[in-house]
């Protein structure tokens, strides 16, 4: 789950840090990171490097939103090839859709998915960067990007619906409400924008349909040489339907079109088991919301699907060897 990014990843990082009074070239050692990366564009690093880079940066230069301020440097043109298949859908649920299906081609150490609500869709991201325990900075950097991108298609008053963050909030919501709007809502179940049914419908300008079919076939034909895992796709589909939907095998399985006795065998062939993917998946989440929102430790079990707190006490013992309350308690003691 470590996976690599392109330091394209890392653009306006720097310049960022050294207005806000900061040293990057400190912090990118700091983290275990080329210094090469702050300049050049098309170094491989470590995903969990660049998550870390952003909080460090963050807590050093005592800046809440740098990843909502580095959003606005950026752009979805950090996604390389990816952005070109996007910017030439034919609407904005087609680019949503593109995104989702092909975030791969840029990391596989984060995860988008497209989800339908009453009147539109749900536009998710979350990272999984193995032995990362804090990534709010990027949530925001990926989900502001977004956001900007698509207020640039669809008019400067364009705002999502709702925007839902896994966190609890911070004091001070100004940059987040100046980017997303007002309707803000932390402790969620997801990291999400809100995009309406209308705006889901707006064709994205200029785009070009040749273009779109001819980067489709490409992409196509490249993930039919670099398929995923097994393992990788129960995690992603579990990811999905652990919120809302039924997630043991035969749910999973059904998702992934195959029977779930060769689900388990093609697991077993890569030498994990359905099991140790689900505990792997609540683990991950469990980590995340006890160290970055106000949820009790109820709340988490309830969004994580365990039948009771007692149960999820139970988990986070035999996982970690620590309660709920222990390893929230650590993570204050860490970031005090």
């Amino acid at each position: 789950m470590s996976g690599v990014v392109s330091s394209i990843a890392l653009t306006g990082a720097a310049e960022l840090i050294v207005e806000l009074g900061g040293r990057p070239d400190a912090m990118a050692r700091d983290v275990g990171m080329p210094i090469e990366a702050l300049s050049e564009r098309d170094i491989p690093i470590r995903s969990k490097h660049v998550i870390r880079f952003f909080e460090l940066a963050a807590a050093r230069c005592g800046a809440r939103d740098f990843g909502l301020r580095l959003a606005r440097r950026q752009g979805l043109q950090v996604l390389g090839p990816l952005w070109v298949l996007i910017r030439n859908a034919p609407t904005v649920r087609a680019a949503l859709t593109d995104l989702a299906a092909n975030f791969a081609f840029y990391t596989t150490s984060s995860v988008v998915r497209i989800e339908p609500t009453r009147d539109g869709v749900a536009a998710c991201y979350e990272t999984r960067s193995k032995g990362v325990q804090a990534d709010v900075q990027t949530i925001e950097l990926a989900l502001g990007i977004l956001c900007l991108e698509l207020r640039r298609s669809l008019g400067p008053r364009w705002n999502p619906v709702a925007t839902q963050f896994r966190y609890s909030a911070p004091a001070d919501l100004r940059s987040h409400r100046a980017l997303f709007g007002d309707l803000l809502l932390f402790n969620q179940d997801r990291n999400a924008l809100h995009i309406d049914g209308a705006a889901c419908k707006q064709p994205l300008a200029p785009s070009s349909g040749h273009v779109h079919r001819v980067l489709s076939r490409a992409m196509r034909a490249a993930s039919g040489n670099d398929t995923p895992s097994e393992a990788t796709r129960v995690e992603l589909a579990l990811r999905a339907m652990l919120l809302n939907a039924a997630f043991d095998l035969p749910a999973v399985a059904r998702e992934l079109g195959v029977r779930p006795r060769t689900l388990q065998l093609r697991l077993s062939e890569e030498g994990v088991t359905f099991q140790y993917l689900l505990d792997r998946v609540r683990l991950d989440l469990a980590h995340k919301y006890l160290r970055e929102s106000n949820l009790s430790a109820a709340e988490i079990a309830e969004l994580l699907r365990f039948a009771d707190s007692s149960v999820f006490s139970r988990f986070m013992r035999h996982q970690t060897g620590a309660t709920p309350r222990t390893v929230r308690r650590d993570a204050r003691l860490d970031a005090a």
